[in-house]
């Protein structure tokens, strides 16, 4: 018997190695090399709106950044904002604010108005390595422009690439086509080598994957160690709460100065938030359509007004920002309201906003509307109702529906 046995055991072993062969057989092909695991490359995103395109030719070689007015007397409505990736607010003179329009995934057949660059313009472009066009010069604008390399084209040096409509009046009246930006920018080979930008922080499918793996491993930390009160389960309990915390909801977001006087609402319909100007729909010129954002980002800092070379206050009040400086920050996004901080190592790099973990802010794929808020401009925003995802609403009601259907049955085998 115990020969018999031991035959047994070798056929045995004989078989399960014979079956890991052809398995690895299988799995390697005839040339042995291993094929089975192939990890899947990394999706390629348009690093400013957070959409995937299939690959990096799909991208545009830079981005463009138009200086529009947004001043109550005849700026607005402007043409073909609606084109724009991200748009910046800027605080100028008199209180008034100004428009920087970044351009990437698409262009429009023209821009317009176009007016004067202030020289803290100058560092969406070094942050977007973009090209740059205005109508005139702020002080110290020009002269940061040039220092600093950046492509441009400027109604004051290149004024027979610009025109006036007759339906608005100067100075709020100069446009330009994008054939003539894409000429002289051909000419000059602005287009003729790939930029690279760092992109935001989304809120993609892997992600909100991870998001939910964290809320049930929180969960079932505090199930688990939620009685106990040595001093690590507590600190990993508060830990998991804070993950479980409900987001802070707002239903909108107003800034507003004597010149200024903005409000963007959030549409529970769309996902996006509407913007307004004097409590009317801020529309786009070439369309009569409002425009609408996926997220709304606040960005303090601090103004003062700049000096002449004898020293004195700037007649105009012509603002000095230091946009490297940090400051207190807020996103409006999917109707929640993160709050944090905003950094920048230096110009060249992109202005980082992060939330009080310490974590950079996540986008959700779109457009981004960006106000430039100083001390001189209020800001505040009203509370909103949750906003839950239809994926999760489906499932909460087909949860209440079993849980009824539960309900009665075993109120059915109560009474029976």
């Amino acid at each position: 018997m115990k020969k018999q046995k031991s035959k047994l055991s070798a056929l045995l072993i004989f078989a399960m190695a014979f079956v890991l062969a052809m398995g690895t057989f299988a799995l390697t092909g005839c040339g042995g090399e291993d094929t089975a695991v192939v990890e899947e490359p990394e999706p390629i995103i348009n690093p400013i709106t957070g959409f995937e395109v299939e690959t990096e030719e799909d991208l545009p070689i830079r981005p463009v950044v138009v200086s529009i007015p947004n001043a109550p007397d005849g700026a607005v409505p402007q043409s073909n904002l609606s084109y724009a990736d991200i748009i910046y607010e800027f605080p100028v003179e008199a209180e008034l604010t100004r428009l920087q329009a970044v351009y990437y995934t698409q262009f429009p057949d023209k821009f317009g108005p176009i007016r004067s660059v202030r020289y803290y313009f100058v560092n969406v472009c070094r942050e977007w390595k973009a090209c740059h066009v205005g109508y005139g010069w702020g002080k110290k604008a020009r002269g940061y422009m040039e220092d600093c390399g950046i492509p441009h084209i400027n109604g004051m040096q290149d004024t027979d690439l610009f025109y006036r409509v007759s339906d608005k009046s100067a100075p709020n009246n100069a446009y330009i086509d994008w054939s003539s930006v894409q000429q002289r920018a051909d000419e000059e080979g602005w287009f003729a080598e790939r930029v690279k930008i760092k992109p935001f922080k989304f809120r993609d499918e892997k992600w909100k994957e991870e998001q939910e793996a964290a809320k049930i491993e929180a969960e079932g930390i505090i199930a688990e160690k939620g009685e106990s009160n040595a001093e690590e389960d507590v600190k990993a309990v508060k830990k998991a709460e804070k993950v479980l915390k409900e987001p802070e909801w707002a239903s909108s977001v107003k800034v507003s100065s004597s010149g200024c006087n903005s409000e963007c609402v959030y549409n529970r319909e769309t996902g996006k938030y509407d913007r307004f100007w004097y409590g009317q729909p801020f529309v786009d010129k070439e369309t009569g359509e409002q425009l609408s954002f996926d997220n709304v980002i606040i960005q303090y800092v601090h103004s003062d007004i700049m000096t002449d070379t004898d020293g004195t206050l700037d007649h105009k009040g012509r603002l000095s920002i230091d946009m490297d400086e940090g400051g207190d920050a807020m996103i409006f996004t999917h109707g929640e309201v993160v709050k944090g901080k905003w950094t920048r190592k230096d110009m060249d790099h992109r202005t980082i906003f992060k939330d009080e973990d310490g974590e950079q802010f996540r986008l959700t794929p779109g457009t981004t509307w960006v106000y430039v808020v100083d001390q001189k401009m209020d800001c505040s925003y009203e509370a909103g109702e949750p906003v839950v995802d239809e994926e999760e609403a489906v499932d909460e009601e087909v949860a209440e529906e079993e849980g009824g259907a539960e309900h009665e049955a075993g109120a059915e085998e109560t009474t029976e």
